[in-house]
Formats: structure tokens, sequence, C-alpha cells
């Protein structure tokens, strides 16, 4: 079978080398300048609550098209680079293809059924706290990875899963309704992405501060209005159940991958999280102040760079 993972960063770098551990020889990365150096020239280097410490040494191209046509393509770049990646791996592509977006937001797997004149998309999401260091080392911190997958192919999800699933390294399953366990994670990222990114700190910076805590409150409330406004399925008391997790269970010293970029003054996912979920709001007549205020901001920031 022959494997290819597209965005070598936190999560793509774990979901790798999870593919290298199980299934040697059939993996194929996508990277460019110096990360594509780093990846030859020391491996694919894992620090891993989960699977310990690692090194890998899959293939490695910045030229999609030399690989050939692929069984298994997972796409873990940024949401405002995934046109981008879709149009290098088109080559990749054929029928047979399962094509596995990797990424925040809710709507990659209807851009990548849009964007690929073949192959079969399986949407997904991805429970875990990773990052990459300096020397593009893969730095894995929670205790666990959960993914889901589906797709109206159900034959594409479940080859995914038994890819992806090993009990020493990541669950993944098909859930019962996949619309609302995208919604129940963007709906998390709409509100801790956001207001990390706003204030760039860390969860403790906003335990330490009520007054963010009542803005984070608000940005869950909305987000989640938006959601049942679209028609989703959801529990009647999941931002309290959001709330509590991030008061008594979330790494205070973790913070978000939005804040992580603004701070790096790199650009950030804010349409992805803030952007689509305003213009959504306004779309379906759902008041989002707060989130509104909170947008226009880090947009201001955002084209100020």
């Amino acid at each position: 079978m022959k494997l290819m993972v597209s965005g070598i960063g936190g999560v793509g770098g774990y979901i790798a080398a999870v593919l290298c551990r199980y299934y040697p020889g059939s993996v194929t990365l996508i990277a460019r300048g110096k990360r594509k150096k780093a990846l030859e020239q020391r491996g694919l280097v894992v620090h891993s609550a989960v699977l310990g410490e690692q090194t890998y040494h899959p293939a490695v191209t910045d030229c999609p098209a030399d690989a050939g046509i692929q069984d298994v393509i997972f796409v873990c770049v940024k949401a405002f680079s995934l046109d981008e990646a879709l149009a290098a791996l088109r080559p990749c592509v054929d029928e047979h293809t399962v094509v596995v977006p990797v990424m925040n937001g809710i709507d990659h797997a209807d851009r990548t059924r849009a964007a690929l004149p073949a192959g079969r998309v399986v949407n997904s999401l991805i429970y875990i706290t990773s990052s990459y260091d300096g020397e593009y080392a893969i730095c894995h911190a929670s205790p666990y990875v959960r993914m889901r997958a589906d797709s109206p192919d159900r034959d594409a999800a479940a080859l995914v899963c038994r890819l992806l699933h090993h009990e020493q390294a990541m669950e993944c399953t098909i859930p019962q309704d996949m619309k609302s366990e995208v919604w129940k994670k963007y709906i998390i990222n709409c509100a801790y992405n956001t207001i990390t990114a706003y204030y760039t700190c860390t969860t403790r910076g906003l335990l330490e501060h009520p007054e963010r805590l009542t803005e984070f409150q608000a940005l869950l409330d909305e987000a989640y209005a938006v959601a049942i406004a679209d028609g989703v399925q959801l529990p009647a008391g999941l931002t309290a159940e959001i709330f509590e997790d991030m008061m008594h269970y979330r790494n205070a010293d973790a913070t978000s991958s939005m804040a992580r970029d603004a701070m790096a003054h790199k650009p950030t996912e804010l349409e992805t999280f803030s952007g689509h979920l305003v213009r959504l709001a306004d779309r379906l007549g759902v008041p989002a102040p707060v989130s509104k205020r909170f947008y226009q901001e880090l947009l201001k920031r955002e084209v100020g760079k």
C-alpha cells in the first residue's frame, strides 16, 4: 500500500509517525525547504507521550507527482493552504485513492471534494496536542490521540480507521454523527483559538482573568447557537461541559495553534474560525456580538502585519 502525508507539522508529523511505525516502507512525506532538508538528514524525529522517542526514515519529496498514484493521502496543512496542497496532489489521485483532510474547520471535506476530479474523500477530525520544534522534530504532549473519520463511502472510512487505530498509538473510529462531532470541536476552537490569539496567552492567561473567562463562555455560547441554527444535533449542556473541562483539566501552560502563530507573526487560521463563524451567523440571523468584536480586532492586526 502506498501512503502519503502532506503537511508534516504537529498533526501530520504524528500521523506520519503512526504510519511509519505500522507500515514501514510504505510512507512518503511531502515537505519543502528547511523542513524537507531536516527530514532527509535526521529523519522524522518524534518525542511523544504515547509513542516515546522514535526516529523514522520514510521517503521525502517536495514534488508529490514523483511518488505516483497513492492508495491513501492524509492532507494535514493549515486550512488556508488546502487549495495549494490539493493542486500539488492531483497527480497522485485516481478514482481509488482515499484522500483524508485532517485540519481545523468544518468545510475542509467539501472543499477537498470540490477541488479533486477523482478520489474518495473521508472527512476527519483529531484531538491531539502536538507541535514541532526548531529542528522540525514532532513534540507530542497529550496522553491520548483521538481521531474520527467518516464518509458516504463507508469502505473508505473503514480503511482509514484500520490504518490508524492502534491501541499503543491512536484511537480512530467512525462516529454515529460526524457533523455533530465536527461542530463539537469547532465550537471549542472558535472560542479557545480565538481568545488565546486575541490575548496571546496560555490557558493560564484565561484562568487568572475572570473577565476573559466570561468572554470565553460567550464565544462558546455564540458558536453553539450558530450550530443549532444550522441544524446540528448537539447536547444542551455542551458549552458548560467545555468550560468545565478548560477550568479543571486543560494544561494551564498550553495554548492554541492560532495563538502560537500570532505570537510568531505567522499567518493564522482566523478566517477558518472567527471569520467563517461570523459569516455563517449573519447568514442564519444569529446574534454573535462577542465573536464579531474579536474577529474584527484580530483582522485589523492581521492586515496591519
